[in-house]
């Protein structure tokens, strides 16, 4: 079957706070729009998670202006056994904002093999703040699935 890579991740930031460092100067954005949450885009941090449909198991890796999982320019990858594959670049980065959440679309990811016409990956990141939940730990929102299917609701791990 054909499978839409299209990921979408909700990370419940849990009213942690925001850290500028060297590494945000990697950040180009896709585009000049400006957000009032751009302060998200200041956090270095990994963020982990595995999902598992059937025989197939998946790790994904979401960092923000930093290289994911050590790969260059890679904002979000994948990894599948032994393969890694880029779904998004930080470099290509177009963030969207409101009061209290902010969607960062990651483009120019590996182009699809053989379907979707080739066309390159692509990973949607939705951050809200949600200052009732607890600091030690955030939720994750994976949806690559058939928009019938309810997302799943993951735990997120950090890594350093």
């Amino acid at each position: 079957p054909i499978l839409l890579w299209i990921l979408a991740i909700q990370l419940v930031l849990c009213g942690i706070g925001v850290y500028a460092d060297d590494a945000t100067g990697k950040c180009k954005p896709f585009s000049n729009k400006q957000s009032s949450n751009s302060s998200f885009l200041n956090q270095s941090r990994n963020f982990t998670v595995e999902t598992k449909n059937g025989s197939e198991s998946y790790k994904y890796i979401f960092r923000l202006c930093e290289d994911a999982g050590g790969v260059p320019e890679a904002g979000v990858i994948q990894i599948e056994k032994q393969t890694t594959t880029v779904i998004g670049r930080y470099d290509a980065t177009e963030a969207i904002g409101g009061s209290d959440w902010v969607m960062l679309i990651y483009r120019n990811g590996e182009k699809y093999d053989k379907h979707c016409s080739q066309e390159s990956r692509r990973a949607i990141v939705m951050i809200t703040c949600d200052r009732n939940v607890n600091k030690d730990g955030c939720d994750f929102v994976c949806r690559s699935r058939n928009r019938e299917e309810p997302p799943a609701y993951r735990g997120l791990a950090t890594e350093p």
